[in-house]
């Protein structure tokens, strides 16, 4: 640089023409956003610090800090004592010294049994038991009158609550005015015959009993074919066909000449040898199929046929016909397969957990699609002696009359079979409560006090459920909003172990701090 370079100073120099070139727009603002956000994460990362080590103004827990909820609505909660805006009754704290509800169950169970012992003249809040008097008045908390303490021991329910305890649930009380609100409907545990129906699926087939295969003893070939289509129905007696045999002919020309024979015939001796010949003769035609009239019919006419009539042996549906005209027929080959449907089985299916319902003489009634308004009644014949491996049924043969002929082979059915009228100890389905792994109930005590109690339950109708254990006869069940009362009860067992968590990290050193 030369000696004779100067600094630059704009003040030595004079204003441009045009004028002093102007800020950027927007640039205090931006300036005062940028302040701001500086300002408030500095705020926010101070929150966070005494945050992390509770020392916020609002964790401390003096003796000012106490917090109030409703008895009857615990999810309202307000830093400051007075009424719920729900019920309008008095709000009570929570976690402090006077905190009477966060008390467990063993707690408020002992403060019963000091009441119950105090004698008739010790008073109690139906709402609040944990609420004592030695007078008559009012409730501190939600201002009901005390009722002398006799009138609630005096019937020895509540000492029984607590028998089953359902985890997650605790006992409720709930003012009738409340009960008439929400409807709540009860009813008794009692001991009555299960109406309960096992319901079978099935399908109609012909009694085996009453099929028949229509069979020609000889050789022969089909001269008429009276009976020419499947699925026709035939009498006793009536003509099949007609059928030509030479074996069946000689064995008639045989007969009839030994007949003959015996007529003609001078001595006795010899008569006796030709009756004995007749004899076997006759004998061979029953072998091949002739009856007693056809065989008396031959010895009137002296004639014999070539041709042999087939005749149904029962009333019945061709179920099967095998047989054309001048066909050969042979020993062997069935030619006819009727039916009797005057009375038809039916195969049915009985799930596992019904199987000890079911037995051979127990009564029965079926309906079916075709005939819906038609009720037929018949009987279990025959249970089989294992159960499917892929459909975990059991199969049952029933019969059944059907002398009106309705009822068809491979028709499906629906079987109602009643059980045992055996009395058991049962109560309303409504009153159930399923929970996955457990059932339950609520218990009535005293008309306004509900306990949740497990139970163990059988089989099930369409109003009723057996109940094999948890419950007695004659105890009071809530059928109706027991899911309200259910509500009800998670809360306040929510609530009070909140308070008891709240009452151990007081009771904690100072400077214990997890």
């Amino acid at each position: 640089m030369s000696s004779n370079d100067e600094h630059y100073d704009p003040a030595q120099h004079e204003p441009l023409p045009e004028g002093e070139e102007s800020a950027p727009p927007f640039m205090k603002t931006m300036a005062t956003v940028r302040w701001a956000l500086l300002i408030g994460l500095s705020l926010f990362a101070l929150i966070m610090v005494l945050n992390y080590f509770d020392l916020t103004p609002w964790q401390a827990r003096g003796e000012g800090s106490t917090q109030y909820h409703c008895p009857m609505h615990p999810t309202y909660v307000s830093n400051q004592p007075g009424d719920c805006p729900i019920c309008g009754m008095t709000l009570v704290p929570i976690g402090g010294k006077a905190d009477t509800e966060a008390m467990t169950d063993s707690v408020q169970m002992d403060k019963m049994n000091e009441y119950e012992k105090a004698g008739p003249k010790v008073y109690t809040c139906p709402m609040h038991p944990e609420v004592i008097s030695d007078k008559p008045g009012k409730c501190p908390k939600c201002g009901m009158d005390l009722v002398p303490s006799e009138e609630i021991s005096s019937e020895g329910q509540m000492g029984d609550m607590g028998k089953a305890p359902v985890p997650g649930l605790v006992p409720v009380t709930i003012e009738p005015e409340r009960l008439q609100l929400i409807g709540v409907r009860t009813a008794k545990v009692e001991r009555r015959s299960p109406d309960g129906k096992i319901n079978i699926v099935g399908f109609v087939a012909p009694d085996e009993t009453r099929i028949g295969n229509v069979h020609f003893r000889v050789t022969g070939w089909v001269s008429d074919l009276f009976v020419d289509k499947t699925g026709q129905f035939v009498k006793a007696g009536q003509p099949l066909m007609s059928i030509y045999s030479q074996e069946l002919y000689q064995a008639k020309q045989d007969y009839v000449a030994s007949i003959n024979a015996n007529t003609n015939l001078d001595s006795s001796s010899n008569k006796s040898v030709n009756s004995q010949i007749a004899g076997g003769a006759r004998e061979r035609l029953k072998l091949l199929g002739l009856t007693e009239a056809d065989i008396t019919d031959l010895e009137k006419s002296d004639l014999s046929s070539p041709q042999m009539t087939i005749r149904s042996p029962f009333s019945g549906y061709v179920l099967e016909k095998s047989v054309l005209p001048g066909q050969l027929v042979s020993p062997d080959q069935n030619l006819f397969t009727i039916a009797d449907l005057s009375r038809v089985w039916v195969w049915g299916d009985v799930y596992e957990q019904d199987i000890q319902d079911i037995h051979v003489g127990q009564n029965a009634k079926m309906r079916s699609a075709s005939y819906p308004a038609d009720a037929f009644e018949g009987k279990i014949e025959f249970i089989f002696p294992s159960v499917s491996e892929k459909t975990r049924t059991m199969r049952v043969r029933l019969s059944f009359p059907n002398a009106s002929l309705k009822l068809l082979p491979g028709m499906y059915v629906e079987v109602e079979v009643q059980r045992d009228a055996e009395e058991v100890l049962v109560a309303p389905v409504e009153a159930i409560l399923d929970g996955g792994d457990r059932q339950y109930a609520f218990v009535v005590h005293s008309k306004i006090h509900f306990e949740p109690r497990l139970v163990t339950v059988g089989k099930s109708s369409d109003d009723w459920i057996e109940i094999l254990g948890g419950l007695e006869e004659d105890e009071e069940v809530v059928t109706s909003a027991n899911f309200l009362i259910d509500s009800e009860s998670r809360l306040k067992s929510a609530i009070s172990g909140m308070g008891s968590a709240m009452d151990k990290k007081d009771q904690m050193p100072a400077g214990h701090i997890h």
